[in-house]
């Protein structure tokens, strides 16, 4: 493979263990009510699993990645952190109870929670700036692919389990639910053996004026409350992102099996095509939009925009009586939003510099992780359960919590633009030439 081509399977390579994450974190989604029916859960108990329980853990050790980011190698954490969420998801399938459901959650946090601080890293040392645009956008084309075939998969895979009830080596008996978390973990464990075996280290980038050794803890401090002004307003802007994505990917495959009365099948094919197929062509067409623009804050305005389209699709899908005309709006929410995904990696690449890379990504991550999985999923499920009569109040909790959070998003990062410039113009003025 030529020395120009292998930056793109690097980028590959990371894009697939993105979407076997995705895949991993997200299929439980899929799995509500029937795990809640034989465990006896409400949705709030549920929410839990799907958030407090791999938020808390992933946001713990972020950090602890982070830091090995930058002080160690990047290939070497992702390949451990594969293996780590792999084995724990499927240990998902073993579980008979909350609290080993729980714990096996946890895990799946602890490993995921290597793989953003290492790509961000990574990616930018193999790509020179005007190009991070497009290679960022094939990197977060994993979690919609991963977000698209979790679902699409998990509906197959459940129906597959139910319709044929298969005798698992010491799993005979066991419900659709445990089969289906079997079967998507353990394959990962083949991912990590590719990536150890074919990705190389790639030497770091540092700008002129920067020191070529890691940073201390005091040097990350300085540099984000020199910057705080910026920071705050980005971080939790795109973390208000993250509530509404994260909100349509646990609770909306539940709003269209309760309300519509779609089959986990349908339910799959639904966000295989609008999560996997045009929330892909959303990710890239941000990540070329973004390069085209030539703006420093390209990623910022590319954001805004998203915004914008998505919010009334997004609020009409989970209010519209018309099964299909709120499959139609839910599709085109999915679209717009996932412009944004690789938006935030080239933002906080931008504001980052290349030396701090692992740190910043592991402190954006636990923002927008706790916000994302942390929150969204228990707030609405809070809101369905206590405001809107319960499970089939989904939808009006749904359209309340995204209208809520996309609000405070573009508040937040139209405050926090012209500051994000700044800083990014100032950091990328050191970088040598061709960096």
């Amino acid at each position: 493979m030529t020395s120009r081509l292998y930056p793109y399977y690097v980028v590959a390579c990371l894009m697939l263990a993105s979407a076997l994450s995705f895949l991993d974190r997200l299929v439980l989604a899929l799995l509500i009510d029937p795990i809640r029916a034989d465990l006896a859960l409400s949705d709030s108990e549920v929410s839990l699993l799907v958030g407090a329980a791999f938020a808390t853990c992933y946001v713990g050790f972020a950090f602890v990645f982070g830091r090995w980011v930058d002080l160690h190698g990047r290939r070497n954490a992702v390949v451990v952190g594969i293996t780590l969420w792999s084995l724990a998801t499927a240990a998902c399938g073993l579980a008979n109870s909350f609290g080993k459901m729980f714990a096996a959650r946890a895990a799946v946090g602890v490993g995921e929670a290597s793989l953003n601080p290492a790509a961000y890293s990574m990616i930018a040392d193999y790509f020179p700036t005007e190009r991070r645009g497009v290679a960022m956008a094939i990197y977060a084309c994993g979690a919609s692919m991963g977000g698209g075939l979790a679902i699409l998969l998990g509906g197959l895979v459940v129906q597959w389990a139910m319709d044929t009830r298969p005798c698992l080596p010491l799993m005979c008996g066991a419900e659709p639910w445990q089969i289906v978390f079997v079967v998507i973990g353990l394959p990962g464990v083949l991912v990590a053996l590719l990536f150890a075996l074919t990705v190389r280290e790639p030497p770091r980038r540092y700008a002129p004026s920067e020191a070529e050794h890691p940073p201390t803890y005091g040097e990350i401090w300085q540099h984000l409350r020199r910057n705080a002004r910026v920071f705050l307003p980005m971080f939790t802007g795109y973390a208000f992102l993250a509530v509404s994505g994260y909100a349509f990917s646990v609770w909306g495959p539940a709003y269209f099996m309760r309300l519509h009365g779609l089959s986990p099948a349908a339910v799959g094919l639904l966000f295989g095509i609008g999560y996997g197929g045009f929330g892909t062509l959303g990710v890239l067409l941000g990540g070329m939009i973004c390069d085209r623009l030539h703006r420093i804050d390209a990623p910022v305005v590319v954001t805004i925009g998203a915004i914008i389209l998505q919010a009334p699709l997004f609020i009409a899908a989970y209010l519209l009586g018309s099964t299909m005309l709120a499959i139609i709006s839910f599709v085109g929410g999915m679209f717009a939003a996932s412009m944004v995904a690789g938006m935030q990696a080239a933002m906080v690449q931008s504001l980052s510099p290349s030396r701090m890379r692992g740190m910043m990504a592991a402190l954006y991550g636990t923002v927008v992780t706790i916000a994302g999985l942390g929150i969204a999923p228990t707030v609405t499920a809070l809101l369905s359960d206590h405001l809107f009569d319960g499970p089939m109040g989904i939808g009006k909790a749904l359209a309340v919590t995204t209208a809520g959070a996309l609000a405070l998003a573009m508040i937040l990062i139209v405050a926090g633009r012209a500051g994000a410039a700044a800083l990014a113009t100032r950091l990328q003025g050191a970088q040598p030439d061709g960096a």
